[in-house]
């Protein structure tokens, strides 16, 4: 005990059975006073907590008004935080609330369960700037005097929750949730002890949102500025085409650029922001790989999520704010394409597991179609064999049904007329044409010689159809003549997907063909050219130019495409094919096939046929 204390029996004595040593012997120079009011307790002899504490009133009347606040709310906020560690620690809701919303009057209060969200879903800024009649700014500037209130008032309760965040985030690397709340933390007792699991997740964000941030459910050890500029960064230093990628790679080329992120944050970004999966390698250790669900996994999920039937137009919104970019065509081609997605509207789309009854219903009525469209012949519009009084979500039904229908063909635009023949009077046409030349034909000649109303369909047909192939420039064959049936074939497209699917999702025709050389499906007379363009007709793969083939779903020529433009838009000026990339080192191994797809891209043109720029 200090001498000061020893001079002050009836009074320091008495504190000195009620408070901790710790607290009477705590320096008085460690406390937070100013240099000159430092300077002023030093001179009236007082050293420690315990000298300020047992001072007689006549030491206490040299300090002047302002420096005797000041030294009272000093030490008043040291009391309180040392009385914490000895207080009952609160495990209810009531307790909490009222220790948090007690020290506050009654429209601090209201600001509080808006802008955090108590008894209630909390409001989003502006929306809630809106509703009071004031500016974001001014709503910045109230939230953070009601923090700085907070920190004041209710000291023991913030400095309590902090240690918990911050040991629960320390424990998980960077990012906690509210499974992750350690037992007997406040987070744990707020997650369990109301309605609302992440209402401790949300205190924490605006109590300390210098330090934390908020996001879909996570808390992050890292300022909201810190995350958004983690955020965009990721994008461009991951694209599809570079996965699978060590994350110990991700986070030192992170690091080079300046963003210091926790491993276990940084996982849980690229899980839940840009839906990278982590998988482990026995050599590599964590690697980020592509999502292993197919798209169309992925926009049943969002579907499913919705609860309803949606427009186009809002799940491709969706899909860009869940995976960051999509195409609206690729997301249309899915849902055309798909038998997990039913179309129930001119413009609606759901899921075919949710409308298994209502499909079950009208199988009568589809079939009385089927029927009348055999025995009338030709076109007829759907809606007008149904009768007047069918409403519009049952004629989309019924065109379902009939899509299914090996009797009907539909035509389009509700259109449709019995399947009376197989396949197409022009593609019969062609199949016998090629049985009279007994081999390959040279197309531009073959070309030429087709009548001019249906020369593009023939050329379309020759070129895309699966039973043609092309083994060599301007020449063209029928698949018959080659040896690929039904079970060669799906041997030879299953082998070349998983090959596809344990790297990048791409790779050249040559390296291609030395795979599957190695198995029987190969020989001589498979040329790299050939062997891409029977990937191509039969397979769900996309042919670049330099003989690239890659997994259809990765859009690879339009991630490529992008990836240029976007050198294109921030140099400003005609850039080269090595300008482009010297500007996104990424594209080096496109390099090949660079130069035609800008040549073929219709947002950008070539002034000289050597450099390009957007147009």
């Amino acid at each position: 005990m200090s001498s000061a204390a020893q001079n002050q029996p009836s009074s320091i004595l008495q504190l000195a059975r009620i408070l901790p040593a710790s607290l009477l012997d705590l320096p008085l120079s460690r406390l937070p006073l100013g240099p000159e009011l430092a300077a002023t307790v030093a001179g009236l002899g007082w050293l420690t907590v315990g000298d300020a504490l047992a001072a007689s009133p006549g030491d206490a009347a040299n300090l002047a008004d302002e420096a005797a606040a000041t030294l009272r709310t000093v030490l008043a906020r040291v009391l309180n935080d040392g009385l914490c560690q000895f207080a009952t620690t609160a495990d209810d809701w009531p307790t909490l609330r009222a220790q948090l919303l007690g020290p506050l009057g009654d429209d601090e209060r209201c600001w509080l369960a808006d802008l955090v969200g108590i008894d209630k879903p909390p409001e989003q800024r502006p929306l809630l700037a809106r509703a009071t009649g004031i500016s974001t700014a001014e709503l910045d500037a109230r939230a953070e005097r009601l923090r700085a209130t907070l920190a004041e008032r209710a000291a023991g309760l913030c400095a309590r929750l902090h240690q918990n965040v911050v040991a629960d985030l320390d424990a998980n690397d960077g990012v906690v949730m509210v499974a992750h709340a350690g037992q007997g933390s406040l987070l744990h007792v707020l997650a369990h002890a109301t309605d609302d699991p992440e209402l401790g997740l949300r205190f924490c964000a605006f109590l300390f949102g210098n330090e934390m941030h908020l996001h879909h459910g996570a808390l992050y050890a890292m300022s909201p500025r810190r995350f958004r500029r983690l955020v965009r960064a990721l994008p461009r230093l991951l694209p599809h085409t570079r996965l699978p990628l060590p994350v110990d790679t991700i986070a030192h080329e992170l690091e080079s650029l300046g963003h210091f992120v926790p491993r276990g944050a940084l996982l849980q970004i690229l899980r839940s922001e840009l839906r990278i999966a982590i998988e482990l390698d026995g050599e590599r250790g964590e690697v980020a790989a592509a999502d292993p669900r197919r798209p169309a996994a992925r926009l049943a999920e969002l579907l499913g999520q919705a609860g309803r039937p949606l427009p186009l137009a809002d799940l491709v919104f969706a899909w860009r704010e869940c995976y960051r970019s999509g195409s609206r065509s690729r997301l249309q081609r899915l849902l055309r394409t798909s038998d997990l997605f039913l179309q129930v509207g001119p413009d609606a789309w759901a899921l075919r597991a949710d409308h298994k009854a209502a499909l079950e219903a009208v199988h009568d009525n589809a079939e009385k179609v089927a029927r009348q469209l055999q025995t009338l012949g030709g076109r007829h519009h759907v809606s007008t064999l149904l009768g007047d009084g069918t409403d519009e979500r049952t004629e989309w039904l019924v065109l379902d049904h009939l899509a299914h229908d090996p009797r009907v063909r539909l035509l389009g635009r509700g259109d449709a007329c019995a399947a009376t023949h197989r396949q197409s009077r022009v593609l019969e046409g062609l199949l016998a044409a090629f049985r009279k030349a007994a081999g390959e034909v040279v197309e531009s000649l073959f070309l030429s010689n087709q009548p001019g109303s249906q020369r593009r369909l023939v050329q379309r047909l020759l070129r895309h159809n699966r039973r043609f192939v092309q083994p060599a420039p301007d020449r063209v064959d029928t698949l018959t003549n080659w040896p690929f049936n039904d079970e060669r074939m799906q041997r030879l497209l299953a082998l070349v997907d998983d090959h596809l699917r344990r790297r990048a999702g791409h790779a050249t025709a040559t390296a291609l063909k030395v795979l599957v050389d190695q198995t029987d499906l190969g020989g001589d007379w498979l040329t790299p050219r050939l062997l891409a363009d029977v990937l191509r007709r039969n397979g769900p793969f996309e042919l670049l130019p330099g003989d690239i083939v890659a997994r259809r779903e990765l859009a690879l020529a339009t991630s490529v495409l992008r990836s240029a433009r976007l050198a294109l838009r921030d140099a400003g000026v005609p850039l080269s094919v090595d300008d482009v990339l010297r500007a996104r080192p990424e594209l080096a191994e496109f390099a090949p096939c660079l130069h035609e797809l800008l040549a073929g891209d219709p947002l950008v043109q070539s002034p000289d046929g050597v450099t390009f720029q957007l147009a």
